[in-house]
C-alpha cells in the first residue's frame, strides 16, 4: 500500500493505556538520536514515570552529524551539548540519570551487521537485562533514516534472542513519507496511546533539544533544525506504536 495509506490506518489505531503496551512492567526506549525519544514516545515516558514506572532512555549514536560544519560547535562541544540536552529532556519526562545509556556509535553509521552490530546487541541486551525491561520501544523500521532503521533491526535481532522481549515501534521520519511512496509492510496492527494529560511535559522535553529546534547554532548553512512542519506530528495529542510482527 501508499505511504498515504498505511499512514491513515496507524491514524486510526485503536485508543490503548500505556500498561497495555507495557503490561505495567519497565521497559526501554532505544532512541537512535537525542531527541527521538521525546518526539516519539515522551507522552508514553511521561504517563509511565507519573505512575512510578521504571523507564530506561538507551541512545544509540551520537548525534554528531546534525551541524557538521559549524565552528561555534565543533563535533566534540556538539555530543556534549545533545548529551547535556537529553538528559534535561529526561529529567523533564520523570526518567532520572542513572537510567540514560549511551551506546556513543557515531552518527549515520549505526551498524546493521558486523562486529559493531553484535558489539550493539549485546551492549543493549545486558542493559535491558539489569533494568529488567521486558518491553522495547524504538523507531520504526521504514524511518527515513539509515539510525533508524539500523536500531529497529538491532531490536528485530534483540528478540530473537530474547522471545519474550515484547517489541513496538514508533514512526518518527515515517510521518513524512511522500504520500505515494509505497510501503512494504503488512497492515498496521498496534495502538494509539491518549497523552494530553502529559503532552505538556512532552513539548517541554522537546524543546529542551534546542540545538534541534531553534537557531542555537547559526553558523551552519548544512546543519538541522525542525521546522513547523516536520513538528507537527509530534505535538498531537496521540502517539502511536506499532506492533513489529514477529
Amino acid at each position: 500500500m501508499n505511504a498515504d495509506e498505511y499512514l491513515h490506518l496507524v491514524d486510526g489505531l485503536p485508543v490503548k493505556d500505556w500498561s497495555e503496551l507495557t503490561r505495567g512492567e519497565p521497559f526501554a526506549v532505544l532512541s537512535p538520536h537525542p531527541d527521538d525519544e521525546s518526539l516519539g514516545a515522551g507522552g508514553l515516558i511521561a504517563l509511565a514515570r507519573r505512575h512510578a514506572q521504571d523507564v530506561s532512555i538507551i541512545l544509540l549514536t551520537d548525534g554528531s552529524k546534525s551541524h557538521p560544519s559549524s565552528e561555534t560547535y565543533p563535533r566534540d562541544r556538539l555530543i556534549a551539548t545533545r548529551r547535556s540536552e537529553l538528559a534535561s529532556a529526561a529529567r523533564i519526562l520523570g526518567v532520572c540519570s542513572d537510567q540514560l545509556f549511551e551506546l556513543g556509535l557515531p552518527d549515520a553509521a549505526a551498524p546493521f551487521e558486523g562486529p559493531d552490530f553484535e558489539q550493539a546487541v549485546e551492549r543493549i541486551s545486558a542493559i535491558l537485562a539489569s533494568t529488567r525491561a521486558s518491553t522495547l520501544f524504538v523507531t520504526w523500521e521504514h524511518d527515513q533514516h539509515c539510525d533508524h532503521q539500523a536500531a529497529a533491526k538491532l531490536a528485530r535481532e534483540l528478540r530473537r534472542r530474547h522471545p519474550a522481549l515484547t517489541l513496538w515501534s514508533y514512526p518518527v521520519w515515517g510521518w513524512h513519507f511522500p504520500p505515494s511512496q509505497t510501503v512494504s509492510a503488512p497492515a498496521p496492527k498496534g495502538a494509539r496511546l491518549a497523552i494530553e494529560g502529559v503532552l505538556p511535559e512532552k513539548l517541554a522535553a522537546i524543546a529542551a533539544h534546542a540545538s534541534q529546534m531553534t537557531d542555537l547554532i547559526d553558523d551552519d548553512s548544512d546543519g538541522f533544525r525542525f521546522t513547523d512542519e516536520t513538528l507537527a506530528p509530534f505535538l498531537r495529542p496521540f502517539e502511536y506504536y506499532i506492533e513489529v510482527p514477529l
